[in-house]
């Protein structure tokens, strides 16, 4: 008995580990091994959901959740194989007809979503209408996917929606929602808009150069990506989207490898045991999805298929889905996101429907659908375009793509993104679901040990039944606001004196949404603050608000804070483009506010937004 306890603590590690996969290694990775971790988040997702096929995840969980956290799954899926989408897309109209939805950028995207599947819907013309630019750079961005694809505007033409996007670009050759400096993320999903047209406008082509230009400095030694000050997996999965689109090898291209390791190799450093995607540390669903798009982007590039982006549209409507065969699935989607040059990417090889009998559920493909071997790579290959790419000598001995365009020197530099959408946590009392599965997860360990050690009495398990109720009933009637405001305190005995405010000046107008909020919109103003040499402006932010006992909600990942709440003051309260954002001397930074160190005398201020900046002006 005592073996068999011993070896259950031993596993115990391992069931919950969410390191670094077999993968993970700075080496260059087949289509093959590509096309395994791709199966590798279907097997995920299927576990996850209790689906037995690709089109039972999609009659399920991806319908279940239309509107929500499906679209970008479904455009991956429907650009690898032809399946049934009448139920999803029944579901997304549902749900667009019963919600206003203020975001351009985010109708934008559900318009994507449903000319992914197939779908003539009005609602895709009346968005291009009326949503192109109506959100900034990222509206422009799923604008221009849109046109992209054939679909036309009233408020822009092809070429001048492109002009509108150049226009945006940063000195440093970089795209950002705000601010003086390009954002690694925008900058990355900005190229892969504009990819479709680098050989088609010259201006295009120098705008895409520059912008890999920035990506490539900032890139960092470990081959990843920052942003909001933490290296994570998103900004990689992006970058490797974004290249693909261009017909670039991520692998080979000798600007975005650093020190033997390349924006692919980054990517699967997060891969979690179980398939998924970690953001930094734990399994993360958003950067599940991302990983996904990105290896499917990639396996895209390889075969030569065409862009994320573009795309096929070879699944179906069905008027009778509810009568499907459940054993269809075949799939072997080999593509992710978009693509563009109809291929029936996902087909069989003698070309049947994918739905026969037999299929894999896979959503990346199986290697017999691919022009390569286990042990091979492709010899030739074109870009987005069509336009043959060069070869260089791989890892193995055969070709690998190139380029056939460019020559950057790499370099280093920062990267940044003050407000952003938190990927994890909750609002208030958000940590209270986590608190409980904790104390269930307790009782259950309990009541194992208890009947490992043959302590089978009732009055044994009756006792763990009751403490768990307690605990249950205790987190259920007490509410700790931002248990992760006060963990850290700096010294506050230093060279540094600093002043920070705390403003919402922008609401004072409007009909408050709670009763915390000052009448002047002032939380604190002008508050003097010592600090040791180096702090952070985050470092300042956590001293004021311990001194003057102003709730505080972090919902950022180590060593990227993220402001979600200031004095029960929230993002999203008045509308979905609000948030807290900083400003140190009139300006506001381009870096994550952990990662802004400050100077003698800055004065620093934390500012409600509306309107994601627009409200809030730099001063001198």
């Amino acid at each position: 008995m005592k073996n068999r306890l011993f070896a259950f603590l031993l596993c115990l590690p391992i069931l919950f580990s969410c390191g670094q996969s077999a993968y993970a290694e700075s080496a260059y990775y087949t289509v093959a091994q590509v096309q395994d971790l791709c199966d590798g988040i279907v097997a995920y997702k299927e576990r996850q959901t209790g689906a037995g096929s690709m089109q039972e995840l999609i009659d399920g969980e991806l319908t279940a959740n239309a509107g929500t956290t499906a679209e970008f799954y479904a455009i991956a899926i429907s650009q690898a194989g032809s399946y049934r989408w009448g139920n999803y897309e029944r579901a997304l109209k549902s749900y667009l007809n019963s919600h206003d939805i203020p975001s351009a950028a985010s109708r934008l995207k559900y318009a994507l979503a449903l000319g992914a599947v197939g779908s003539d819907d009005g609602y895709i013309a009346d968005t291009a209408d009326e949503a192109i630019g109506g959100l900034g750079v990222m509206s422009l961005v799923f604008g221009l996917h849109l046109l992209n694809n054939g679909y036309s505007s009233s408020m822009y033409s092809l070429d001048g929606l492109i002009d509108e996007l150049l226009s945006w670009q940063k000195d440093d050759g970089g795209w950002a929602v705000m601010g003086s400096f390009g954002d690694v993320d925008v900058t990355a999903m900005t190229l892969q808009a504009l990819a479709p047209h680098v050989y088609s406008r010259g201006d295009v082509r120098s705008a895409i150069d520059a912008g890999l230009t920035l990506l490539s400095k900032r890139q960092l030694p470990s081959g990843g990506f920052k942003t909001m000050g933490a290296e994570n997996s998103e900004s990689a999965a992006q970058v490797l989207i974004a290249l693909s689109a261009l017909g670039i090898d991520a692998q080979t291209d000798p600007r975005f490898i650093k020190n033997g390791s390349t924006p692919l190799s980054v990517l699967l450093d997060y891969r979690c045991s179980d398939g998924s995607f970690a953001h930094t540390n734990t399994s993360n669903e958003n950067a599940t999805m991302e990983a996904y798009c990105a290896l499917i982007a990639y396996l895209r590039m390889s075969r030569g298929q065409g862009s994320l982006y573009q795309l096929d549209r070879v699944g179906y409507l069905d008027p009778e889905p509810q009568n499907s065969p459940s054993g269809g699935g075949n799939s072997n989607p080999g593509s992710a996101r978009q693509q563009g040059n109809g291929s029936n990417v996902g087909s069989d090889q003698s070309g049947d429907n994918p739905h026969s009998a037999g299929g894999s559920s896979s959503l990346g493909g199986t290697a017999e659908n691919q022009n390569t071997s286990n042990n091979s790579r492709p010899t030739t290959a074109t870009d987005a375009h069509g336009e043959p790419v060069t070869t260089v000598s791989g890892q193995d001995g055969t070709s690998a793509q190139s380029p056939s365009y460019g020559g950057f020197q790499p370099s280093a530099t920062g990267d940044q993104r003050t407000i952003a959408t938190a990927d994890e946590g909750g609002r208030k009392g958000g940590y209270k679901p986590y608190a409980i599965l904790g104390v269930l997860i307790a009782a259950g360990g309990a009541c194992l040990v208890l009947y490992l050690l043959k302590k089978r009495g009732k009055k044994h398990y009756i006792a763990v039944a009751a403490i768990t109720a307690a605990g249950v009933l205790f987190i259920l009637l007490t509410n700790f606001e931002s248990p992760d405001t006060y963990s850290r305190t700096p010294q506050q005995d230093g060279d540094l004196t600093v002043t920070l405010s705390i403003r919402c000046d922008t609401i004072t107008d409007r009909e408050k949404v709670n009763r915390y909020i000052p009448d002047d919109g002032i939380f604190l103003d002008n508050a003097e603050i010592t600090l040791s040499d180096g702090a952070t402006a985050y470092d300042a932010l956590l001293i004021a608000v311990k001194e003057h006992a102003i709730p505080m909600d972090n919902r950022g990942a180590q060593d990227a804070a993220y402001i979600a709440g200031l004095g029960y003051l929230y993002e999203f309260d008045y509308g979905e483009l609000s948030g807290w954002m900083y400003r140190v001397n009139g300006t506001f930074p381009d870096v994550g506010c952990q990662s802004y160190h400050l100077s003698d005398g800055d004065k620093i201020e934390w500012l409600y937004t509306t309107d994601i900046g627009k409200d809030l002006k730099e001063t001198d």
